[in-house]
């Protein structure tokens, strides 16, 4: 599993602040399947649209890299009650006021899944 900060770096290598050389060929190769909630899309947009908007990639760039980010083959989860419930308590514990982050640990919860985070929050 892995959240919006490890999708982007694995496409723009160039601002990724984790060495990620290989590391989702192994996964696709060693037959892990990556979940993300059904909100990933829109997250790693605006992840993206933030490294143009703060010129660290080029509008061309930020293009290239949304059309890879759909290549992934990333499995999308709906959200569900139980879920958001858990991403809720997640968030507590976390001391976090919004959910966002603690939906991916809930998710990963849930599907028993090693989770890959950029956000030091959260490790």
């Amino acid at each position: 599993m892995i959240d919006a900060n490890v999708a982007v770096w694995t496409v723009l290598p160039t601002v990724a602040t984790e060495n990620l050389d290989g590391r989702l060929t192994d996964w696709h190769q060693q037959g892990h399947q990556l979940i993300v909630p059904d909100f990933w899309l829109a997250e790693v947009t605006s992840v993206v649209r933030q490294l143009v908007y703060t010129k660290t990639i080029t509008m061309a760039e930020g293009n290239t890299a949304i059309a890879d980010l759909v290549t992934l083959g990333v499995e999308i989860v709906p959200l569900s009650l139980e879920l958001c419930q858990s991403a809720f308590a997640w968030a507590a514990r976390f001391q976090q006021s919004k959910v966002y982050d603690s939906l991916y640990v809930a998710l990963a919860e849930q599907r028993q899944a090693e989770l890959w985070t950029g956000d030091k929050r959260l490790v």
